[in-house]
């Protein structure tokens, strides 16, 4: 092998070195810089999370076990009775959206109609 073949071969390694080395540094600078939007982004929901933190700081719930029984029950009651009704909101809901999609109105159906 003539001696200006190895210079072609190493010449050729070092460009391809090169390249590699370029792509992976344009990759990586590409996902650094969305690394820091997502950061501003974070930093906003941060913000949030502080604001309902102290909103919730502020609203201490007592212990049950520190309260009147009556108080507890009737506590319980409401929770309950709101859960139910969501969830029959939700079931009514449901059934209304089920019979929307059964029913049809020939009359709204110009294919029906004959001409």
């Amino acid at each position: 092998m003539p001696w200006w073949s190895w210079i072609v071969i190493w010449t050729c390694l070092v460009l391809a070195l090169i390249a590699v080395l370029v792509v992976s540094a344009w990759r990586l600078f590409r996902k650094a810089v969305a690394v820091f939007d997502e950061l501003g982004t974070l930093g906003g929901k941060m913000e949030l999370l502080d604001a309902a933190i102290t909103e919730f700081d502020e609203k201490q719930a007592e212990f049950a076990l520190l309260q009147k029984y009556s108080d507890v029950q009737a506590h319980r009651r409401r929770v309950r009775d709101a859960s139910l009704a969501r969830r029959e909101a939700r079931r009514a809901a449901r059934l209304d959206r089920g019979r929307s999609l059964t029913r049809v109105d020939a009359n709204s159906r110009r294919w029906f109609q004959a001409e």
